[in-house]
């Protein structure tokens, strides 16, 4: 697989500076066109999607689902979610943004999307997409501990973006204080992409028409998950019961218990530890769920 699910010349992807800069370039056509408004519109009336795979969001945070969602009876059981077409409208008017979260779980040709990229990059790919009224920004200025590819499916998006800040104090809180400029502003228009390194702060505006983009958000295996899953190996072998006297000596067994863990951190195996880690679970199956049947790919309208 090339890059060819990400940009519209797979050459692009020798301009990237992962983690550092942001980069824009012309998106995949192919993949851009997996989305638009007909189909957005289709996925609420219809009810093809449920709180919260679909949530609705203003700058200053999540709007209750109790607002936009109603609870439908069947028979004796209940679906709790189902969207509310006209309250849903009634948000976006008031500016709220439409965000539909892990679509790679509940459509088919983004699930194909993702495990091609995970086959690529060796890293976790979630997907989600962003509808937001013209002139609006329903989610607020933030950064993301992901880096994500943005593809501009209808009308246009400004972004304005902030460099990754010096130091490790800012990463208490993912909401950006943004009382200053950007550093960058960058507006696509559809068929255009823009990369967001993981740390840099971004703030989008919908043009006059709307805009409609899905993110491809690609985590690539952080020192934080090489420790917690040699951590998660470790803690495998440590009895539920075993704890700490209540009174009298303390310190000795947590000393006791550092040098095991070194010990067994000096052992670990990093090729092992490493593919661990970086293990991925596919999202399209090999196996049909009904036997001889081929689950349906129905082809980007």
């Amino acid at each position: 697989m090339s890059w060819s699910d990400i940009f519209a010349d797979p050459a692009d992807r020798e301009r990237l500076e992962w983690g550092r800069a942001h980069l824009r370039f012309d998106a995949s056509p192919a993949t851009v066109a997996l989305l638009d408004f007909e189909r957005v519109d289709e996925w609420i009336r219809y009810g093809q999607v449920r709180y919260p795979q679909f949530q609705v969001n203003m700058p200053e945070g999540g709007v209750p689902p109790t607002l936009f969602t109603e609870t439908r009876q069947y028979l004796a059981l209940s679906m709790p979610g189902y969207p509310v077409t006209d309250a849903v409208a009634e948000q976006v008017r008031r500016g709220a943004t439409l965000r539909f979260v892990n679509i790679e779980d509940w459509y088919r040709p983004v699930a194909e999307l993702a495990d091609r990229l995970t086959a690529t990059v060796g890293a976790g790919v979630t997907s989600y997409a962003f509808y937001t009224a013209p002139g609006d920004d329903g989610v607020g200025a933030h950064w993301d501990t992901a880096d994500v590819f943005a593809l501009q499916a209808e009308g246009t998006k400004k972004w304005h973006l902030w460099d990754i800040p010096d130091g490790v104090e800012w990463q208490a809180s993912q909401t950006l204080r943004t009382d200053r400029e950007p550093d960058h502003v960058v507006e696509l228009a559809p068929g255009d992409g823009l990369y967001i390194p993981a740390g840099t702060g971004h703030r989008a505006f919908a043009g006059p028409e709307g805009s409609l983009h899905l993110s491809v958000a690609v985590s690539a295996t952080s020192h934080r998950k090489i420790v917690r899953t040699l951590l998660e190996e470790l803690l495998a072998g440590v009895p539920l019961l075993d704890r700490l006297p209540v009174d009298g000596d303390r310190l000795t067994p947590v000393a006791a218990l550092l040098r095991e863990v070194a010990e067994a951190a000096g052992k670990a195996d990093p090729a092992a530890l490493l593919a661990k880690a970086d293990r991925q679970e596919r999202r399209i199956s090999d196996g049909p769920l009904i036997a001889g049947v081929e689950p349906a790919c129905r082809p980007p309208r």
